[in-house]
């Protein structure tokens, strides 16, 4: 059954990458056939597309066939709490050079989230198994609504802010995707993303790096 999508999430997911992305191959890591790629998190001013890359960031994505482990490490211009939301294409098949656009996500959930207590530096880390049941909010269910094909599918990670710490709150700010989001005043905003491109976009997409 899929639920409502929040408005930032209803279009085409469009990732332009510039020839100065750093977003590497995935490469071989130790133990059980596992593998590791490594990029940066990205600003992003419009919806999903990317921004500049935010300085001094970093992020891991390990993959096996018993799931996806990834670990974040930026920095943010405010205080308050965040969100990260999986956001899974499990076969990601139409990538065209400089461009993969895909009309819908086959899962969009929690991953996890926090109070980040000052400006700087915030690190976030998460699990992802294939089948499911996931604890976290689903916000998306698309063709395949659960993660099917770990060492391929395409993984972009929202980073999203909910404002200042709101007392009586806080675990809804970092665990819901419009938890804390005022009916009024500013609303919670996707500030970055983090995009790891899996097997299969990397055979499809003609990216230089």
């Amino acid at each position: 059954m899929r639920k409502l999508l929040f408005v930032s999430l209803l279009a085409p997911l469009v990732l332009t990458f510039g020839g100065t992305s750093q977003v590497t191959v995935p490469v071989a890591a130790q133990g059980g056939g596992a593998t590791q790629e490594f990029t940066q998190a990205y600003t992003t001013p419009d919806g999903f597309l990317l921004g500049s890359v935010v300085p001094g960031s970093n992020a891991t994505l390990t993959r096996s066939r018993t799931g996806l482990t990834t670990n974040v490490h930026t920095s943010v211009d405010a205080a308050g709490a965040y969100s990260v939301w999986w956001v899974l294409f499990n076969h990601p098949g139409s990538c065209m050079t400089y461009l993969c656009t895909f009309d819908e996500p086959d899962l969009v959930v929690n991953a996890t989230g926090h109070i980040v207590p000052d400006v700087g530096n915030a690190s976030f880390s998460a699990r992802l198994t294939p089948g499911g049941p996931y604890s976290g909010e689903i916000i998306f269910e698309g063709p395949e609504p659960t993660l099917t094909n770990p060492e391929g599918a395409l993984i972009v990670l929202v980073i999203r802010y909910h404002g200042p710490a709101i007392p009586g709150m806080i675990p809804q700010q970092f665990s819901y995707f419009l938890g804390g989001c005022p009916d009024d005043g500013p609303p919670c905003q996707d500030k970055q993303l983090v995009v790891f491109r899996g097997d299969e976009c990397t055979s499809a997409c003609a990216i230089p790096f």
